[in-house]
């Protein structure tokens, strides 16, 4: 009898050890033929329009007056209060607010 409590208690310790290193081997640290290809699924899930038409509009409005004066105000000091601009009702008419300078 005690024989067979120790050959059942090596074999429960056998298999609870074995056990253990069961989740590990489930979930070992390698590149399996179902995880895919990770940069292209990036780019699917992250690039929408990688070309929009925006991106091939090369006409620049401005003749570069308009720049020159904002760096230039930047470059000494700027105004002093910088103003949001003022909200805009329902139907896209001002409140009535002005910004005064």
């Amino acid at each position: 009898m005690l024989q067979n409590a120790k050959r059942l208690l090596l074999v429960l310790a056998a298999a609870g050890l074995a056990s253990g290193c069961a989740d590990y081997m489930n979930h070992r640290d390698t590149i399996t033929f179902g995880a895919g290809n990770a940069m292209e699924a990036n780019k699917a899930i992250h690039i929408e329009d990688p070309f929009p038409p925006e991106a091939q509009r090369t006409r620049i409005a401005s003749d570069g007056k308009v720049i020159r004066r904002v760096v230039t105000q930047y470059q000494n000091g700027g105004p002093g209060v910088v103003q949001p601009s003022p909200a805009m009702g329902a139907n896209g008419a001002s409140n009535g607010a002005t910004a005064s300078q």
